[in-house]
């Protein structure tokens, strides 16, 4: 039997992980709350501990590289595990080959953001909200198991906040920000759901309540979007497009009538021939009239 580790969302803003360093390779027996590697969030690296007990028999991210949320980072189990056969069965298997794109393009639809039209700005608030953050794979609330900061105390990015127990172990829970811790959401002892307000970081004098009230409400850290914009279809083909006619060309391009004079262009040498047989025409004439 065996586990697979994933990578954690260590902050609700984070959406892939550095394997700033691994503390165990393939081989090494493993213990729960065993340190497993240290992973670079957008906020902060923190220790990420071991769940399980086993062997480390895959290592699904190397050391230096990125990964999503949620991507394959270890499996832990018995040694002779089919490891292959593992990360086939969950979702590790070669992508299925796309369709073929059909003649006639379908319309391009833009989609309606989430948010409703009411949504409070929360960008107007100085202070950062932190979330009780997903652990593990499995964990869906988690427990404060001890707090290492006060309401007033000052918060450096990289300061133990709080020990927070999940289903499998309990872990350190750095901060993120800098400024002052002005409001504890879980008291210590107390469990809350993922994702659920752990704490607010910022400058004193901000107005917490009113950021809870936000909060709750379902505000956005942008403004709302009034109006969704209508899909747009795809063209099937190009555009016909009427030909430009200039005035002078339209002008050009009409019929004339039979008082129009039409001038046509000659090169120079037919012009020298044809002015050199006119003179010799005149010469022929004037001399039949000089002898009559």
């Amino acid at each position: 039997m065996a586990e697979i580790v994933r990578m954690p969302k260590l902050s609700d803003t984070m959406t892939e992980g550095v394997v700033a360093v691994w503390h165990k390779k393939v081989g090494d027996k493993v213990s729960s709350g065993d340190l497993l590697a240290d992973i670079e969030t957008d906020k902060a690296t923190m220790e990420f501990e071991s769940f399980y007990d086993g062997v480390l028999l895959h290592i699904g991210v190397e050391q230096g590289k990125s990964a999503p949320v949620n991507e394959v980072l270890a499996i832990i189990g018995a040694p002779g595990t089919d490891v292959a056969a593992l990360l086939a069965s969950n979702g590790s298997a070669p992508a299925a080959p796309k369709a073929e794109v059909a003649d006639k393009q379908p319309e391009v639809a833009i989609p309606a953001p989430a948010a409703s039209t009411s949504v409070v700005d929360l960008s107007k608030f100085k202070a950062e909200v932190v979330r009780m953050p997903k652990l593990s794979d499995t964990m869906t609330d988690g427990v404060v198991a001890a707090w290492h900061k006060k309401v007033g105390d000052t918060v450096a990015s990289g300061d133990l906040l709080a020990e927070i127990e999940t289903d499998k172990a309990t872990m350190e829970f750095e901060s993120f920000y800098d400024g002052i811790l002005l409001h504890i959401g879980v008291e210590q002892g107390k469990s809350a759901p993922v994702n659920s307000i752990l704490a607010i970081i910022g400058e004193k004098g901000t107005d917490v309540a009113a950021l809870i009230a936000a909060v709750e409400s379902g505000a956005s850290a942008t403004p709302a979007i009034s109006e969704v914009p209508k899909p747009v279809a795809a063209p099937t083909s190009a555009p016909t497009l009427a030909p430009v006619v200039s005035p002078t060309t339209q002008k050009t391009a009409e019929p004339h009538t039979t008082t129009h004079q039409v001038r046509v262009n000659i090169s120079p040498l037919a012009r020298k021939m044809a002015e050199e047989c006119l003179e010799g025409q005149w010469r022929k004439r004037t001399y039949r009239e000089a002898r009559h």
